[in-house]
């Protein structure tokens, strides 16, 4: 619920309990993460239900329950039960007049009851159903409380709550005065002026913080200095929640800037008191060094919340206080990882043999010896596995607040301008966190500060990919294939968090404009001005990233030494089997691009002008296995009958004739198969046909995706339009009113929108989702010929949702599945797609090769393609090429080609039967083995096989063979 405090309300998906926006995707939270956002099971006894078992906690009498409930720790949560109550339907209690009394009615008001009414006047009312007049009445006992005006809002927490209890137990002594209600003397009560709800929001807040910093400064001889003391955790985390609270409310920046400045202060002191100290796994959670450590992480969490909070004052970015934070974030990073991961203590405690001292800081030579032997030295390293090695619950608390903490650094870099060094010093925390396991968490949150930095500092992308490859190098051979990033969704299917990281920073990459990723509304999203070449440009900075990054790993391939080459080409393997794991997978369309430039680096690695026989070998390799996959997605939609599919190949004509009482998609009338009719287009569909689930689809009028998209684009279109002529000087929009272009919805737009709608509506709507649709539009902008001229249309595309609001028409959300296909559909048009045929002709080429090696490996990477689609081999090209390995003069070679017509349907055997028979004289035994079985197997397949005469002489003619096994 949205009242109760997230670590982060940008968007960012970062923060422990975070109950706004998330990052990557669910499917990569843990229960200690979602734990903290769940609202409370049942409102407790004393606040008015009226079953005596509901409560807050589980206590072994009624009695000490009540006591218990006037617990610090408990008040100071009134504030989020007020803001809990306030959205709550609490008409399923049965808090009526007429009801049983409270069987504690006896007992005096509870002070938690009166502190809920200071923040919510209205907590405990409820509308009574049926009544037209939604009269609403009290829930306590009958009675109504008439209160004076709001008190200041009182946190009671150890020395917060001392200073304050002379109001307090004024508050909770104080008798309440009691009106009777009759029947017909019920009155609804006015609702509050929401400028003074905010005003006095404000001003309880910000009396809680002079309280706060009272209690730490001690005012010295000079009246403009004080001394700071030390404060206790449970204080902190009350101004933590409360700023959270605030910055919930999007109220933070109203704050007052001296107040702000001196609270930022009193934080660093706390800060300042624990640098350098370590939680060890054996200490007890209540000592000084944990309670100091504690109390540093809270600080640094509150000080974080203040200036990662949109329109705060530049007084409050002090670097000194910056600096401070990520040192002892830092800090506190490395000793979780030790904690967690046992094999990166044993290698990174002081107290080692000097043989595993390695400097973290030491940068890998040409040949990269230094970390080449440190990932052999890793894999004999011994660690005793024993109890020590379990994480503490304190070790697990710091990992959580460490996760929220570096969610409020990515929020905090894309507001304030940080210092190359901090952002250096964040690179290098972040990336040191891929080394360890069992912190997948902590990872995720590295993604999306390294993703952050990408997007925002684009002077350190060349630095962040140096380091990219440089983790891939220090990985050691058993963490280097560890897929422990869930992709959304898919079951048990995982990526490396290198691969996710190396997605996710080409999405960024693509320079996402600052003004649109701010903009929360029509206007202001038709208000952005970009040159109409901006898209294109965008695409081309994302290629660039591509490039970068495949350009180091094949330098580096041909610079390292035979071992470390086949370790990276390991490396390599790996990637591309993750890139295609993610290939046309919704959230993931950086995946095509990167695989594209590095085909494109691979077949001039791998062309005849090439003279490294071991990086073209690499090459064929790799490209065989991603043509095949291209060749595998090409079968698989040509063989769909998905009828968006469909649409996308039909001819965009408006007198199309649809079939009356069958489904448009299966053409099935049967009646035990409900149809439903779209209101748009009048055409019936099947539930299943048409992508969406039964159950869903509405008796009355609904449209289809189609007709609804179509709907929402021409909208768009006219809503650009509209804009245009309003504003005649922005020069890059004028051509919005041609007629021409701003009237014609193409079916591929149309499907295009459905995965876009798709993006806003099901996947986690932080920034991360929106770099990826913005990376959508990049990709169509640069393959549609007419983009320019309409390039506001693009952009009012990206966030439609915003700009088109309900139309009052029933819209049916797509299925997983269906997304899916959508996306499979329109990566067929990409260039990545159309690049299959340029891979095979390199492939039928290196047969050619003088190599053998070479002509092995490239009709190994056929044979792979054939497995896929064995159509392949009635291609003239493929052909001639196959046939041609008949008479290689190696037999390897041969009977490698003979393999690849192993298992092939007979309509094809047949183009290739003359040579095979040739084969059953080669000098090769196996060859002849090979040729012999193939004929056999298409005279027993089929009985009319015109050519069996000629193959029985053939096989006859082999009885006298000088190889007893061939007789």
């Amino acid at each position: 619920m949205s009242s109760f405090p997230s670590a982060s309300t940008s968007g960012s998906g970062s923060g422990l309990g975070s109950t706004g926006q998330w990052g990557i995707g669910f499917s990569n939270t843990i229960h200690s993460e979602v734990a903290p956002c769940l609202p409370l099971p049942s409102l407790p006894v004393f606040c008015g239900a009226t079953d005596p078992n509901l409560r807050l906690f589980d206590e072994a009498s009624a009695g000490v329950s009540y006591r218990l409930l006037n617990r610090t720790e408990i008040l100071t949560q009134s504030s989020r039960i007020a803001d809990l109550l306030r959205v709550t339907d609490v008409s399923y209690l049965n808090l009526r007049d007429e009801a049983k009394p409270d069987p504690y009615s006896d007992m005096e008001p509870l002070e938690l009851h009166n502190q809920v009414l200071q923040y919510n006047a209205e907590a405990f009312e409820y509308v009574t159903p049926g009544k037209q007049s939604h009269i609403k009445e009290q829930v306590s006992g009958g009675e109504s409380f008439e209160r004076k005006d709001r008190e200041p809002s009182i946190l009671g927490a150890s020395g917060l709550q001392r200073d304050y209890i002379g109001d307090v137990s004024t508050s909770s002594s104080r008798k309440p005065k009691i009106k009777k209600k009759g029947g017909d003397n019920i009155s609804s009560s006015a609702q509050p002026d929401p400028i003074e709800v905010q005003d006095a929001t404000i001003m309880n807040f910000c009396e809680m913080l002079e309280d706060f910093c009272g209690r730490a400064e001690i005012p010295t001889d000079d009246q403009n200095d004080t001394e700071l003391l030390s404060l206790p955790v449970a204080d902190v985390r009350i101004v933590v929640n409360e700023i959270m609270s605030l910055r919930a409310k999007k109220l933070l920046h109203l704050v007052s800037v001296d107040i702000l400045v001196r609270l930022l202060r009193v934080l660093d002191h706390q800060i300042h008191r624990a640098e350098g100290l370590s939680v060890d796994e054996r200490e007890h959670l209540d000592s000084d060094r944990v309670s100091m450590v504690f109390c540093a992480l809270e600080s640094i969490h509150a000080a974080l919340a203040v200036m990662a909070h949109d329109h705060m004052p530049k007084q409050l970015y002090k670097e000194e206080i910056i600096e401070r934070v990520l040192e002892f974030s830092r800090h506190q990073i490395t000793d979780v990882m030790s904690a967690y991961d046992p094999s990166y203590r044993a290698l990174h405690k002081t107290s080692e043999s000097a043989a595993l001292e390695v400097d973290e800081d030491e940068e890998v030579d040409a040949d990269l010896g230094s970390a080449s032997k440190r990932r052999r030295t890793m894999k004999n390293v011994k660690v005793k596995r024993s109890a020590f090695n379990r994480v503490s619950g304190a070790v697990n608390s710091i990992l959580q607040k460490l996760c929220t903490i570096l969610g409020l650094l990515k929020d905090l870099l894309l507001i304030e301008r940080l210092s190359d060094s901090c952002i250096l010093q964040l690179v290098k925390t972040s990336f040191t966190t891929f080394l360890v396991d069992n912190v997948q968490l902590l990872q995720l949150k590295a993604i999306g500060l390294l993703s952050a930095i990408f997007y925002s500092y684009t002077q350190h992308r060349t630095y962040v990919i140096d380091e990219i490859l440089l983790l891939l190098w220090k990985l050691p051979s058993t963490k280097r294939a560890l897929r422990t990033y869930h992709l959304p969704d898919e079951e048990q299917r995982q990526i490396q968090m290198v691969t996710a990281l190396l997605i996710q920073l080409v999405h960024s990459s693509a320079n996402l404009p600052e003004a649109l990723r701010k903009a929360t509304s029509g206007s202001t999203i038709l208000e952005v001005q970009i040159d109409s070449s901006y898209p294109t440009k965008c695409h081309e900075a994302a290629t660039d990233t591509c490039c970068l990054f495949w350009t180091r790993v094949l330098q580096r391939f041909t610079s390292v030494k035979a071992q470390d080459a086949s370790e990276l080409k390991v490396m390599m393997e790996n990637l591309v089997m993750d890139l295609l794991t993610t290939l046309n997978l919704p959230e993931y369309p950086a995946s095509a691009p990167i695989l594209e430039v590095l085909c494109v680096l691979l077949l001039q690695n791998a062309g005849p002008k090439s003279k490294d026989v071991s990086a073209r070998s690499m090459a064929i390799d790799l490209l065989g296995t991603i043509a095949a996959r291209l060749k595998q997605e090409a079968v698989l939609c040509g063989r769909e009958r998905f009828w968006m599919l469909q649409e996308l190949v039909r001819e965009d004509s408006s007198d199309q004739s649809y079939p009356k009482d069958l489904c448009c998609v299966c053409l099935d009338g049967r009646v035990e198969k409900r149809v439903f009719m779209c209101q748009g287009c009048q055409r019936l569909f099947h539930a299943d046909c048409l992508g969406v689930r039964e159950h869903e689809v509405p008796n009355r009028g609904w449209n289809c995706q189609l007709c609804l998209c179509r709907n929402q684009l021409l909208v768009l279109q006219s809503y650009c339009k509209s804009h245009c002529k309003g504003d005649i000087n922005k020069s890059h929009s004028r051509s919005e009113s041609n007629p021409e272009t701003s009237d014609t919805i193409t079916k591929l737009e149309i499907v295009q929108q459905m995965l876009l709608n798709y993006l806003q509506d099901a996947v986690s709507a932080d920034e991360m989702n929106l770099f990826v649709r913005w990376f959508y539009v990049c990709l169509w902008y640069k393959d549609d010929p007419e983009a320019q001229q309409k390039s506001m249309y693009y952009l009012a595309r990206l966030k439609s949702k915003e700009i088109v609001r309900e139309s009052g028409t029933i819209s049916l959300s797509l299925t997983r599945d269906t997304v899916k296909k959508i996306t499979l559909a329109l990566g067929q048009n990409n260039s990545f797609s159309r690049g299959f045929d340029k891979i095979l002709h390199l492939l039928l080429v290196s047969l050619r090769e003088n190599s053998p090696i070479i002509r092995a490996k490239a009709l190994r990477a056929v044979s792979i393609i054939v497995e896929v689609d064995p159509e392949v081999l009635c291609d003239k090209r493929v052909q001639l090429a196959v046939e041609g390995r008949f008479c290689d003069s190696a037999i390897s070679v041969r009977e490698a080609a003979l393999e690849l017509l192993a298992g092939i349907l007979l309509h094809i055997l047949m183009l290739y039967f003359v040579k095979v028979a040739e084969r059953i004289k080669d000098t090769g035994v196996s060859v002849r083995k090979r040729a012999i079985k193939i004929i056999r197997d298409m005279c027993t397949s089929n009985t009319n096989f015109t050519e069996s005469t000629t193959a029985c002489i053939e096989i006859i003619s082999r009885v006298n063979d000088d190889e007893s096994s061939i007789q």
